[in-house]
C-alpha cells in the first residue's frame, strides 16, 4: 500500500511578514523602520544617480541646471581616475598592466588553469608591470614611479601583496604553531606586533625608514610599500590559518602516523587541506580586508584611485562633482571585492 504524506499547509502571507521581521514586537518595529528608510535612501538614491541626472552623452553644461548627477564628469575625467598623471599618449601601457592582473586574478580566484600555468602567467604579469610601467626599454618612454597612479598601482599592490602574504601567512603560522620554543615565540612576537601596530604606521616605516637601514640601496616607494604589506597581511593571513590548524583533532595526527606517514606528509595531505577550507571564510575577510586598506598608501605619498578621484575634482570646471568621482570609486571596490567574496564562497565549496 502507498503511503500517502501530506504537504505542510503554505505559510500565510501574515507568517511570511512576522518571520521576516522578527518574532518579537520590538524587532518588528525596529526593522520596519529600518526597511523604511532604506527604501527612502534607495528612492532618493535612484531619483539622483538615473532620473535627475545628466546621462554621460549629454552635454556638460547641462549639469548647472540639474539637481542630480553629474556623469559627463566620467566621461572627461576617467583616464585621470583610472591611470592619474601618467603621459597621456602612453596610457595604453598602463591599461594592459591592468587588464593582465585582472585577468591572472580571476584565473587564480576562480582556478581556470592548473598551478603550473598560473605561476606562468604571474611571472608574466609581473615582468609587463615592471617594463610597461617603468619604460626605459624596448624603446619605451621611461616614466617616474611618481606618475604611477590610480588602478594598476591599487591592482599590483593589492593583488600582489594579498598572493605572496598567503605563503607568508603560512610560515608563520606553522612556526607558531610548532611546539619548538626557537620557532614558535620568534614568529608569536612577529605577528603579535605587525597586529598591534596601526597600518599606516608599518606604511611609513616601510617607505620612509626601510630605505634607510637597506644603507645605499635604493627602494622605490611603491616596492617599499609592497614588501610591507606582504608582511602585514601576511600576519592576519598566519593568525586564519592557526585557528584552521587548532580545528584539526590531535588523533588525525596520531591515525597519519599510524599508516606510516611523516610528519611533513601528514601536514601537506592530511592537515593542511582540512586546515585551508576551515579558514578560508576567515581568510575571504581578510582578502576583502587587505584589498580596500591598499588605499592607505595616499598617506605615504602613493596615489591610488582615491587620490587620482580627489585630482579629478580639483579642476575648477569640476569641483562641484566630488559625489560622483567617489561613486565611481566606490563601484570599482564594490565589484572587485565582490569578485573576491563569490571566489572564496565557491572555494570553500569546492574544498
Amino acid at each position: 500500500m502507498t503511503k500517502i504524506v501530506a504537504k505542510p499547509p503554505h505559510p500565510s502571507l501574515r507568517a511570511l511578514w512576522h518571520r521576516g521581521l522578527g518574532h518579537t514586537r520590538a524587532a518588528r518595529v525596529i526593522n520596519l523602520i529600518v526597511l523604511i528608510l532604506a527604501i527612502w535612501l534607495a528612492g532618493k538614491v535612484t531619483v539622483w544617480a538615473l532620473l535627475d541626472a545628466v546621462a554621460p552623452w549629454q552635454d556638460a553644461a547641462l549639469c548647472k541646471q540639474a539637481d542630480g548627477a553629474c556623469w559627463p564628469f566620467l566621461t572627461e575625467k576617467m583616464p585621470l581616475i583610472l591611470f592619474g598623471t601618467f603621459p597621456y599618449d602612453e596610457r595604453w601601457r598602463p591599461l594592459m598592466v591592468s587588464v593582465s592582473l585582472i585577468v591572472m586574478s580571476s584565473a587564480t580566484l576562480f582556478q581556470w588553469c592548473s598551478w603550473r600555468w598560473q605561476a606562468v602567467g604571474w611571472l608574466f604579469s609581473l615582468v609587463l608591470f615592471a617594463v610597461l610601467m617603468g619604460g626605459g626599454h624596448f624603446e619605451l618612454r621611461a616614466v617616474a614611479t611618481a606618475q604611477w597612479n590610480g588602478l594598476p598601482v591599487l591592482l599590483f599592490l593589492g593583488t600582489v601583496s594579498l598572493a605572496a602574504a598567503l605563503p607568508v601567512g603560512l610560515a608563520l603560522a606553522l612556526g607558531r604553531h610548532a611546539h619548538n620554543p626557537w620557532l614558535h615565540w620568534p614568529c608569536k612576537v612577529f605577528i603579535e606586533t605587525l597586529r598591534g601596530i596601526p597600518m599606516v604606521a608599518v606604511l611609513f616605516f616601510g617607505v620612509f625608514v626601510l630605505p634607510l637601514l637597506l644603507g645605499g640601496f635604493k627602494l622605490s616607494a611603491i616596492y617599499a610599500a609592497l614588501i610591507v604589506l606582504v608582511f602585514f597581511h601576511g600576519a592576519y593571513v598566519a593568525e586564519d590559518l592557526r585557528s584552521g590548524l587548532q580545528s584539526i583533532a590531535r588523533g588525525q595526527w596520531e591515525a597519519s602516523a599510524s599508516i606510516g606517514l611523516t610528519h611533513w606528509k601528514t601536514l601537506r595531505l592530511v592537515i593542511l587541506p582540512q586546515a585551508i577550507k576551515s579558514a578560508t571564510p576567515a581568510l575571504t575577510n581578510t582578502a576583502i580586508g587587505g584589498f580596500k586598506d591598499t588605499s592607505l598608501i595616499v598617506l605615504v605619498g602613493l596615489h591610488d584611485m582615491l587620490s587620482t578621484a580627489k585630482m579629478a575634482f580639483s579642476d575648477v570646471n569640476w569641483q562641484a562633482q566630488a559625489l560622483e568621482a567617489y561613486v565611481f570609486v566606490g563601484v570599482v571596490f564594490f565589484v572587485l571585492n565582490g569578485v573576491i567574496a563569490i571566489a572564496g564562497r565557491r572555494l570553500e565549496r569546492v574544498l
